[in-house]
């Protein structure tokens, strides 16, 4: 009996020995996997560190970029404002010269049409005679030396006549309009002369004191006198 219950002693030892080598070799077990998890953590945190790092380093960075596209949007900006008041200055300014240019070419066509008086002076109209071969004509009446002037820049188209019947000049004004002239006066002007309204076609002489004169408009006689910025 008593062997038999140092046997069994010596198996709850044996058992209690085994526990305890498997309980240590858990613990270690435990240990070993808590330092490897440790170990991760760090390399995880490691690489949080440096992923925060190279963030902060990009937002940096890109902090950078943006304040130097603000400065460069800025000086866009500005330089946009001073071209656009250029552009508005230019603007105004071709505008200005456009309306000059058609002002003046407004002005320059004006003196192209026979509004003018024919004659530099005074003179008298005879209000009974209105038509020449069924065609209106205004006759006036004027003193000896006084000049029969073109009424309006142009070109003159013919000079025909003689001193027996009497001359007629004929001056084309380039956009549809001509002017006649009838005088006894040699004329003081050939065709294809260039003439203002200031140019002198007849000088009235003693004797042939009357002009005849007329204006054409596309091909058709129309009335002198309301033409006349003089009479109209």
């Amino acid at each position: 009996m008593q062997g038999r219950k140092e046997d069994g002693d010596k198996r709850k030892v044996c058992y209690s020995v085994q526990i305890v080598v498997i309980f240590m070799s858990a613990v270690a077990l435990l240990i070993m996997a808590a330092l490897a998890y440790c170990f991760i953590l760090a390399g995880e945190l490691n690489r949080s560190i440096d992923d925060a790092a190279r963030f902060q380093l990009r937002a940096e960075e890109l902090a950078g970029q943006n304040e130097e596209l603000l400065a460069q949007n800025g000086k866009i900006v500005k330089e946009n404002k001073e071209l656009q008041e250029k552009v508005e200055i230019l603007s105004h300014t071709i505008n200005e010269k456009v309306q000059q240019e058609q002002e003046r070419a407004a002005e320059t066509a004006r003196t192209y049409v026979p509004t003018g008086f024919p004659l530099r002076g005074t003179a008298s109209c005879n209000e009974t005679r209105t038509e020449l071969e069924g065609n209106p004509i205004a006759v006036f009446n004027a003193s000896e030396g006084t000049g029969v002037v073109a009424t309006a820049n142009g070109t003159v188209l013919s000079v025909t006549g003689d001193a027996e019947a009497g001359y007629t000049v004929m001056i084309d004004h380039g956009n549809g309009y001509r002017s006649v002239y009838r005088n006894g006066a040699v004329p003081k002007v050939k065709e294809g002369d260039e003439v203002t309204n200031a140019t002198e076609l007849f000088n009235i002489e003693a004797g042939k004191e009357e002009l005849g004169y007329q204006i054409i408009e596309n091909e058709e006689y129309i009335e002198p006198l309301s033409f006349m910025e003089t009479y109209g």
